[in-house]
């Protein structure tokens, strides 16, 4: 019994042994590596789309901006001749436009009004022939009538039956009736000929239409020239607008390339403006001891210009290094190729900050 609980002893004592020695053997000492990089933030050029003479230059290197300051004013007599011109050909089509649309009222104003003459002309030669076809066919029965009362009363009067005088009065009537006839003839082919010459003045009113036509499209057509004009003006004016160059972005100058007097040609850049914000730190490690870190970690960044003073960015990007800082390989002895990686570093926007600072970045390498 003794011995047994002896053994019972033993066995324990000796995995207690056992788990002290693990618990050693698995612990894992850290140390701080210290990786200097570099603040780095976008930079932009500042250009111009025309060519021209730097006239003035509204900011100096270090000069703080923001999107809309003015930065560089240029002068160009060509574009300012270009601007003269093409405002001076507008303002001429502007007032051919006007005289334009005066000629089409004017023509339209007497169409209308000739059109409405010509109209109520020949509706008073109709009523003229309706009115002497109405008499013609009056005098037509009354000369009739006259004429059976005169061919009866004269074979009466030839027969002894009737006076002379009787015979005369009808004949008289005869003649009369026969003389109204032929006078509302006369009427009805006089109202019928001014009923023509109405009809044609009708028509040539109507056609005047045709005047009215071409003078609208005349008028669409300057119109057309004017709007040319005015595009031609607008991109005039556009360019005289591009000799103001102003700041794209916030930030401030980090460089001024030209100076106030100098030729510049489209895209060649004058003031370089580094941006107020998105500032990180780029540095390079070794994949084989950094391999763990993972996009959205905190990393401690010291920037010695501030008298060391500690921050903390977000690892935003994790790329594989320029082949510069891949190391040789080693396949032939078993192992795999190591590479570098590029860790981009986001920081938070300080005003303070400037394009190139050193900042040290602390990483923890873990060791068994």
């Amino acid at each position: 019994m003794r011995k047994k609980r002896t053994y019972t002893i033993a066995v324990v004592l000796g995995l207690a042994a056992t788990i002290s020695f693990t618990a050693v053997g698995c612990h894992k000492s850290t140390k701080t590596l210290i990786i200097d990089g570099n603040i780095d933030c976008d930079e932009i050029n500042v250009s111009s789309k025309v060519p021209g003479r730097i006239k003035q230059l509204f900011v100096d290197e270090g000069t703080t901006v923001k999107p809309g300051d003015p930065v560089v004013m240029l002068e160009s007599n060509e574009i300012d001749a270009k601007v003269d011109a093409a405002s001076a050909a507008y303002q001429s089509s502007v007032a051919r436009v006007a005289q334009a649309g005066t000629a089409v009222k004017f023509q339209r104003a007497a169409f209308i009004d000739q059109l409405d003459e010509a109209k109520a002309q020949y509706e008073a030669r109709k009523e003229e022939v309706r009115q002497a076809e109405e008499l013609l066919n009056q005098a037509k029965s009354n000369f009739t009538t006259q004429q059976d009362s005169y061919n009866r009363f004269h074979g009466m009067f030839a027969e002894g039956v009737v006076p002379r005088q009787v015979e005369e009065q009808y004949e008289n009537g005869y003649e009369a009736a026969k003389a109204q006839l032929g006078a509302a003839r006369s009427k009805v082919e006089q109202a019928k000929a001014g009923l023509k010459a109405a009809a044609a003045a009708l028509q040539l009113a109507q056609d005047q239409s045709l005047q009215v036509t071409l003078r609208e499209q005349e008028h669409s057509a300057i119109q057309q020239q004017a709007d040319a004009a005015k595009g031609q003006m607008n991109e005039a004016l556009a360019l005289q607008g591009e000799t103001r160059i102003v700041a794209p972005v916030a930030g401030y100058v980090s460089e001024k390339i030209s100076n106030t007097g100098e030729m510049v040609a489209p895209g060649f850049p004058m003031v370089t403006i580094s941006r107020a914000n998105d500032y990180k730190v780029k540095v390079y490690v070794d994949e084989s001891q950094f391999g763990y870190l993972r996009i959205g970690r905190q990393i401690k960044v010291v920037l010695p210009a501030f008298g060391d003073k500690v921050v903390y960015g977000r690892l935003i990007r994790i790329n594989q290094a320029a082949d510069f800082a891949t190391k040789k390989a080693t396949n032939e002895q078993g192992t795999l190729d190591v590479r570098g990686l590029q860790l981009v570093i986001k920081l938070d926007d300080d005003p303070r900050y400037r394009n190139g600072m050193t900042a040290r970045v602390e990483l923890n390498v873990g060791e068994k």
